[in-house]
C-alpha cells in the first residue's frame, strides 16, 4: 500500500477518463477519477472543519462521508468482490462520528481499505466474475461504488462550501 497522508494528496483537477471500448477498463478508471475527485472536498479545509457539522442540524461532516467510503469501499468492493469476513468499522457512527483526534486515522484506513479494495477488484479474472462475498458481478458492483461516489461526493462539496463559508471551487 502507498503512504498516504493528508498533506501527499493530490488536489489537482483530473480530467475525466476517455472511453476505451472496455467495459472493465472504462469502470476503473471512472473508480480513479471519482476517488480523486472525492478526496479533493478535503482541500482548503482544517481538520476542526473536516470535523464540524457545517450544515445543522445536520450530523454529518466531510471527515464522516470519508468515514462512510471506507465502509462502502469495504462492503461492495474488499468483502462484496473478495469474500472473508465482513467488518462494520464504525457502527452506526459513520457520517457523524469522527474528531480531530480520529482524523489521520480515519483518513489511513479508508486509504488501507482501498488498497484492499483493488486488490479485490484485480483478483476477479472477468467483468462478469461474481463477488465471492455477495455474489454481485464486477461491472455491477464498480457501477455501485461509482454511485456512493458520486453521491457522497455532491454531499462533501456542500458541507465543503458551507465548512468555508465560500464557494471554493
Amino acid at each position: 500500500m502507498t503512504n498516504h497522508s493528508f498533506d501527499s494528496l493530490d488536489f489537482a483537477r483530473a480530467d475525466q477518463p476517455e472511453p476505451t471500448g472496455d467495459p472493465r477498463e472504462d469502470l476503473l478508471a471512472w473508480l480513479a477519477y471519482q476517488r480523486h475527485e472525492f478526496l479533493r472536498k478535503l482541500r482548503d479545509l482544517s481538520v476542526d472543519q473536516l470535523v464540524e457539522w457545517s450544515v445543522p442540524p445536520v450530523q454529518l461532516s466531510v471527515l464522516g462521508l470519508v468515514r462512510h467510503m471506507r465502509q462502502m469501499e469495504h462492503v461492495h468492493l474488499v468483502w462484496g468482490l473478495g469474500g472473508g469476513e465482513q467488518t462494520e468499522y464504525y457502527g452506526e457512527d459513520d457520517y457523524a462520528g469522527g474528531s480531530a483526534a480520529t482524523f489521520k486515522d480515519d483518513l489511513q484506513g479508508y486509504f488501507a481499505e482501498v488498497s484492499r479494495a483493488d486488490a479485490a477488484i484485480a483478483a476477479l479474472p472477468t467483468y462478469d466474475a461474481p463477488g465471492l462475498g455477495h455474489g454481485r458481478p464486477l461491472g455491477y458492483t464498480l457501477i455501485k461504488i461509482l454511485h456512493e461516489y458520486t453521491l457522497h461526493s455532491g454531499q462533501a462539496h456542500m458541507l465543503r462550501f458551507a465548512a468555508l463559508g465560500d464557494l471554493r471551487r
